[in-house]
């Protein structure tokens, strides 16, 4: 999705029309299905299956930081682009399980890409990837990230309670520029589908923990 296409979906999901009081009917189911999200958090307890199971689209949930849980649902799916968002005006968007950009948290990803090839995390052993990261807030654009993973075999995990066979990948990453240091660990099933993330996502220590209820399709 191009940075003006973006720019423009944001515009609709948090301002419901970006001033003209009237949803339009190309996005009114949209938000018909945004209602049906949860608009606060969940405090210290994880999301149940009850309240997952009432939401009938794909779904995701994540905590910033360690805080509450938040759930938002799928907005749209482009290209192995997904953004997700809830009524609270949080938005995500994700691609192979990777957070790319965030809008409405305390200090946002703005921009997160590879230098080349795919941003898939890759299970193989010392494979790396070369990410290019916007943080407007500190005004820093194109930062380089190089993030190099490790395989650390099998790891089983549940959620909402169902057991899903994963084996967990960690990145080691780091940026120069940044004076930045992180490892990031993701849970992937046989398909290579991420179920579950910690994800750091800001230089000044934001990290995501993201675990999807239920995928897309």
């Amino acid at each position: 999705m191009s940075r003006p296409a973006l720019a423009a979906v944001c515009c609709t999901l948090l301002l419901a029309g970006c001033g003209s009081g009237n949803i339009s009917s190309t996005w009114g189911p949209y938000f018909e299905v945004v209602k049906k999200s949860f608009e606060g958090s969940f405090g210290d307890k994880a999301v149940s299956l009850e309240q997952a199971s009432e939401i009938e689209y794909a779904s995701l949930g994540y905590r910033l930081n360690g805080g509450p849980e938040n759930l938002v649902v799928l907005a749209t799916d482009s290209n192995g682009e997904q953004l997700w968002t809830s009524a609270a005006h949080k938005v995500l968007i994700t691609e192979a399980g990777r957070v790319k950009r965030t809008v409405g948290l305390p200090r946002d990803l703005a921009h997160l890409a590879p230098a080349s090839g795919s941003i898939l995390p890759s299970a193989a052993a010392n494979a790396s990837i070369a990410l290019s990261a916007d943080f407007p807030d500190m005004g820093i654009y194109s930062a380089a990230i190089t993030c190099r993973a490790t395989n650390a075999g099998p790891d089983a995990i549940i959620i909402l309670g169902h057991a899903i066979a994963t084996t967990r990948l960690d990145e080691d990453c780091s940026s120069p520029q940044l004076g930045w240091r992180f490892r990031n660990s993701y849970w992937l099933d046989a398909d290579k589908f991420v179920w579950r993330s910690v994800q750091h996502i800001h230089p000044k220590g934001d990290v995501l923990q993201v675990e999807i209820f239920r995928p897309p399709g």
